[in-house]
């Protein structure tokens, strides 16, 4: 296909696969911002969700193997578990197809992506248009015909809101679509991967774009937005416009973010109008009880702060789903100890997914964590796609091991999260041959608590489903 916006017969024989392998149960948006993209310069494309490819959704390996191959592969990499699905497509279609295919990693963790393998040729880390049209090797004719570097997502190739996580609420089951309202993010966590390429920098989406986004997907259906925003604060100013005109135009809309602890507790005013506005949780990094760790993180809380906003919140009708990063080269076994029975004395065995409980710390090139003269970090490992590190008490990483299987097998069999975070706190103990202390405990929520229907799993191993789902 050919368009007024390259040069003559620029695009005719590229043929363009982007995939998807994972991005937190969401519909991907990444593939929706390539594909506007792609059509805006008239490139033959198709997009291939891996993440719910089954019977109905063709897999990637059926377009690889088709009588006409792509000639470029585009690899959606914005966290780790989607670099470790990717890194193995990337090495497939490169034993499938050779060098007659580009392979381009696309995402924050692009670098890493290129550094895990060389199946992959180059990577595209911020997407914009030019950028991509580099990929393609597209020159640009200038002037009016000229796409825009920021395109509205089309996501009118990917499977639809059906297949993707739901919102469950009181017994009520919710479609759901993800926009985002700003790009980077304000702050230096020095174990987070964003700083690395954004340098605590952000940009906000223009709202009219994020405001037409949710008009769309309202009018395929979604009941319920996630602002996929790395801090919905960021540019707090920007969060509230949104939702407020959110709200004007569609009431029934609900919503939840990814907030800050601190951030929760420098802006204690607007709880009350965020819940009447209809949010029914924020998700926030804890990550841990320690507050020795706590500051090796950078994370700007403590466990008082911790314990304050959770308060603050429950006070306004609002759920909180922390993440964790329990296991790090700090981790010892009063803090794991402090931290599984913090999760039963406030309350947090339904607003939480057992596997945060086995998050181990990834240390990914550039990472600001690195700078910790106190800590000794191995050398880069591929696989793991972090430099390695180790514990100085070895039954605390084979405690992370066990409590990684815990939490799949749970997964797997469907069982409630009391069940298994008990299961968890057995082990541990355990662990350190020591008896738990005997406590009664029954959760208030009883399963009712507002989360999505999938698990959040942004900086865990791929679990056996996720790999099963390559082939």
């Amino acid at each position: 296909m050919t368009s007024s916006s390259v040069e003559p017969n620029s695009s005719n024989a590229i043929k363009v696969l982007a995939v998807s392998t994972y991005e937190l149960g969401h519909q991907p948006l990444v593939l929706a911002r390539l594909a506007s993209i792609f059509k805006s310069v008239g490139v033959d494309y198709m997009l291939c969700d891996n993440s719910v490819a089954n019977r109905t959704f063709t897999n990637y390996e059926d377009f690889l193997l088709r009588d006409e191959a792509p000639t470029h592969l585009f690899i959606s990499v914005p966290m780790h578990t989607a670099t470790q699905l990717g890194k193995e497509i990337a090495i497939r279609a490169r034993a499938a197809l050779g060098n007659s295919v580009q392979i381009i990693a696309v995402g924050l963790y692009s670098n890493v992506a290129i550094a895990s393998s060389n199946a992959f040729d180059s990577a595209i880390v911020t997407l914009d248009t030019q950028k991509v049209l580099g990929a393609l090797g597209i020159n640009q004719i200038g002037g009016a015909n000229q796409p825009p570097r920021s395109s509205h997502p089309d996501r009118s190739a990917l499977p639809g809101l059906a297949n993707y996580a739901h919102l469950i609420s009181g017994g009520e089951k919710r479609l759901v679509g993800y926009v985002e309202t700003t790009v980077g993010c304000a702050h230096m966590c020095r174990h987070c991967p964003i700083p690395v390429v954004f340098n605590g920098r952000f940009k906000a989406v223009p709202a009219n774009e994020v405001l037409s986004q949710i008009n769309q997907l309202y009018e395929e259906g979604a009941k319920h937005i996630t602002f996929g925003d790395p801090d919905f604060l960021n540019g707090p100013a920007q969060a509230l416009r949104i939702v407020r005109a959110m709200h004007e135009i569609h009431p029934d809309l609900t919503f939840d973010a990814t907030v800050k602890v601190e951030h929760v507790l420098e802006h204690p005013e607007i709880w009350a109008e965020l819940a009447r506005l209809g949010l029914k949780f924020i998700v926030s990094a804890f990550e841990h009880t320690s507050d020795i760790i706590l500051a090796k993180l950078g994370k700007g809380h403590t466990r008082s702060d911790i314990v304050t906003a959770l308060s603050l919140l429950r006070e306004n009708g609002i759920e909180l789903r922390p993440s964790l990063m329990p296991f790090t080269p700090w981790t010892d076994r009063d803090s794991l100890i402090d931290l599984i029975e913090f999760l039963f004395d406030y309350d947090l065995l339904e607003s939480i997914d057992p596997v945060q409980l086995c998050i181990r710390l990834l240390v990914p090139l550039g990472s600001l964590v690195l700078a910790d003269s106190e800590t000794e970090f191995g050398k880069w490992n591929s696989e793991l796609l972090s430099y390695e590190w180790a514990n100085t008490d070895p039954v605390i990483d084979q405690l992370q091991a066990d409590l990684a299987a815990i939490a799949e097998e749970s997964q797997a069999i469907e069982q409630d999260a009391e069940t298994t975070f008990n299961q968890m706190r057995n082990a541990i103990y355990a662990s350190f041959n020591l008896a738990p202390p005997v406590r009664s405990h029954s959760s208030s929520a009883c399963g009712n608590r507002p989360r999505l229907s999938e698990s959040w799993f942004c900086c865990a191993e791929p679990t056996k489903i996720q790999l099963d789902r390559l082939g």
